[in-house]
Parts: C-alpha cells; sequence; structure tokens
C-alpha cells in the first residue's frame, strides 16, 4: 500500500479523468472562452503594432519632409549645423530650388537676399528734422544757433560749419562674409558712412563743400566709405551714392546771395567769352574770304598780265617793222571800243600845230508843257 501522506502519482491521470469524467459540462465551456480572449488580445496587438509602425512611418516622412526648403530668386541660403556653417567655399552657398536638411534644433537654414538692392543713410551731420519732414524733404525752421544735442553739423577746413547727409545703395556680394563677420551690419555701415561725411568735410573748405567743389566732395565721400568697407570686409558691393551739402539756416541767404551773384558773374562771364568766340570766328571768316579773293585777284591779274605779255610778244615784230601804222591801228581799235556805246558820233577834221579850231554845238531844250497842252486822263 501506498503512503497516505504522499500521493500515488501514477494514479494522478486515473484521478484527474475521474473528475473530468465526474463533470463533463465544465470543459467544453472553458477551452471556448480562453480562445476567444485570447484571440481579441493578439487582435488587439496586432492592430496596435499596425498602429505604431503607421506612426513611425509618418514620423520619419514628417522628419523627411520638414527638413526639405526652398530657395527664392534673388537669394542664396546658408545651413547652419550646430552653429557652424556647413561645407567649405563656394559649397556653403546654396543657391536657387529645392533642398534638404536636417530640422531643427540640428540644422538651422540662414536666407540672404542678395538680388534685393539695400539702403543705409548718415545723418549725424544733418538738421533736427521729424520723420515726416524726412519724407517731404522739409527743412527745418531758420533760428539764430543750432540746438546742441540735435543739430548734427560738420566742421570744414576753413573753421565754418556745414551740414551734410549720405544715402548709399548697396548689393551683397559676399553672403557668407555679410551675414556671420558682424553682428549687425546695418549700424557698421552707417557709421562708415558718418565717418566719410566728417573727414571729407575736414579736406575741403565750406564754399567748395556747398558751391564750387562738390562734386570732388562727394567723391572724397565715396572712396573714404570704399575704404572703410573693403577693410572691414563687409562683402558688399557699393551701387550709388548720393551726398547732400547744406549751409546753416542762420545764414543760408547769406550764402544764396553769394552764389547768385556768382551765378550772374558766371552767366556775364560765359556770355563775354560766347561774344568773344563769335567774333573770333566771324573776323577769321572775314579774314579767309579776303585772303581768298586776294588770291583770286593776284591769279587773274597775274594770267592777265601772262596774257598781255603774250599779246605784246607777238604784236611785237609787226611794231617794229612800222611803229605809225601800228600806232594808228592802236588808236581806231581803242576809239572802237571807248565809243561802242555811244549813240551818236560826230568826227571833227584835223589841224595843223598851232593852228585854232572852234567846234559850235546847237542845243534846243525840250519844250515844257502847260496845263493845256497836257494830255487828259
Amino acid at each position: 500500500m501506498s503512503d497516505p501522506k504522499k500521493p500515488d502519482l501514477p494514479d494522478l491521470p486515473e484521478k484527474i479523468e475521474a473528475t473530468f469524467e465526474k463533470q463533463p459540462a465544465a470543459a467544453p465551456v472553458s477551452r471556448p472562452l480562453e480562445d476567444s480572449s485570447t484571440r481579441a488580445l493578439s487582435d488587439a496587438l496586432s492592430s496596435s503594432f499596425k498602429i505604431v509602425k503607421v506612426l513611425m512611418v509618418g514620423l520619419v516622412v514628417i522628419f523627411i519632409g520638414n527638413g526639405i526648403f526652398t530657395v527664392e530668386p534673388n537669394e542664396v541660403a546658408v545651413v547652419l549645423r550646430f552653429g557652424q556653417p556647413l561645407g567649405s567655399g563656394s559649397d556653403q552657398v546654396l543657391q536657387q530650388g529645392l533642398h534638404w536638411s536636417f530640422p531643427t534644433p540640428i540644422d538651422e537654414i540662414v536666407k540672404i537676399p542678395i538680388g534685393e538692392t539695400r539702403s543705409v543713410s548718415a545723418t549725424n551731420c544733418w538738421y533736427a528734422v521729424s520723420p515726416e519732414m524726412e519724407v517731404s524733404g522739409q527743412l527745418p525752421f531758420a533760428q539764430p544757433s543750432l540746438q546742441p544735442g540735435l543739430d548734427g553739423y560738420a566742421l570744414t577746413s576753413d573753421g565754418n560749419i556745414i551740414h551734410a547727409k549720405a544715402i548709399a545703395q548697396y548689393l551683397i556680394d559676399d553672403p557668407i562674409s555679410f551675414e556671420f563677420n558682424f553682428l549687425q551690419v546695418e549700424d557698421l555701415l552707417e557709421n562708415a558712412l558718418n565717418n566719410a561725411l566728417l573727414f571729407a568735410s575736414a579736406q575741403f573748405s565750406a564754399d567748395a563743400a556747398l558751391y564750387k567743389d562738390r562734386l570732388a566732395f562727394k567723391e572724397k565721400v565715396r572712396m573714404r566709405f570704399l575704404q572703410s568697407i573693403e577693410k572691414a570686409n563687409l562683402g558688399i558691393q557699393l551701387q550709388s551714392l548720393d551726398v547732400q551739402t547744406f549751409p546753416p539756416m542762420f545764414v543760408k541767404e547769406a550764402f544764396e546771395l553769394v552764389t547768385q551773384t556768382e551765378q550772374s558773374v558766371s552767366q556775364m562771364r560765359n556770355a563775354a567769352e560766347g561774344d568773344a568766340s563769335s567774333m573770333l570766328r566771324r573776323s577769321e571768316g572775314q579774314a579767309k574770304a579776303i585772303i581768298s579773293e586776294g588770291l583770286t585777284r593776284s591769279n587773274l591779274i597775274t594770267s592777265r598780265v601772262v596774257a598781255d605779255a603774250k599779246v605784246f610778244d607777238q604784236l611785237l615784230p609787226h611794231f617794229e617793222a612800222n611803229p605809225e601804222f601800228f600806232r594808228k591801228r592802236l588808236i581806231i581799235e581803242g576809239m572802237g571800243r571807248v565809243l561802242e556805246n555811244a549813240q551818236d558820233t560826230w568826227l571833227l577834221p584835223g589841224v595843223k600845230e598851232g593852228a585854232s579850231q572852234e567846234l559850235r554845238l546847237q542845243l534846243n531844250r525840250e519844250p515844257t508843257l502847260t496845263g493845256e497842252d497836257q494830255p487828259e486822263e
């Protein structure tokens, strides 16, 4: 016999079978429930895995899509990876078109408008004007003195003061230098332009900077400004520079009077120089005409003298053969030329030497018509 404390293991299957035989209805009910829950759990897990896969694919697509960017015309882009430009040399600058980079915070896109004309103005040496007056170009009213801390001015080489302002227009030539060499490039350009105005003013007198030599003053400002931006390596290209100078308002009338006087003197000088040039050209023309006429006459006289000499040479043998006959012939030919246009001709007989000859002419006056003899109209 087996120990009652220890179960007999070989008999366990029989006991289990006996138990199942005693409860035949319980086994068919528990197994279908377990299979349906397992299938439900399996379906739920499968659906979850599918959702997770879709989400992962969507995240990948979103990640890739966020890295796509477009560079528009007239601009370039630079990709910064952890704050440093990506690439080297010309490869750092991305041109127009579609590009891709890692999204933030890995990469950062910096777009730089290189085709856009930018401008910077320098007004530290100009009047204190409001924005409305600046837009309309209106000047402030004349005051007996400058307003300290408000009105700007520049000192000239002769110890006077003038007002000046400048507007520079430029294009970005080197995007990397322009964007990353300095933090506030516009402020640096404005300071450089103000410095150029002050430097040029110190090289010119007030009269020259305001009226007489304004082009040279503008050129001095331009050269100084170019030296500053080239030294700083800002990566820009200067397009145009407009410089304006103006006298202080309280002496503006005196400057204008001097200018008007100089303009009148200049106009009179120009008129006098024009008259002198006109008279000189006219005199030269008359002199050339006189010289030409003299040459023509001299040539004509020369040709006549040569022709006469030839005729005399031809007539000389005839004269030597019979001088008296030749002389009479010449007299007759001369008288023929003299009396060619005479209406009446009288021939007088010759007289002997020492004898006198009397010539009487009977001339009748034309009758005068009286009132009665006048023909009727």
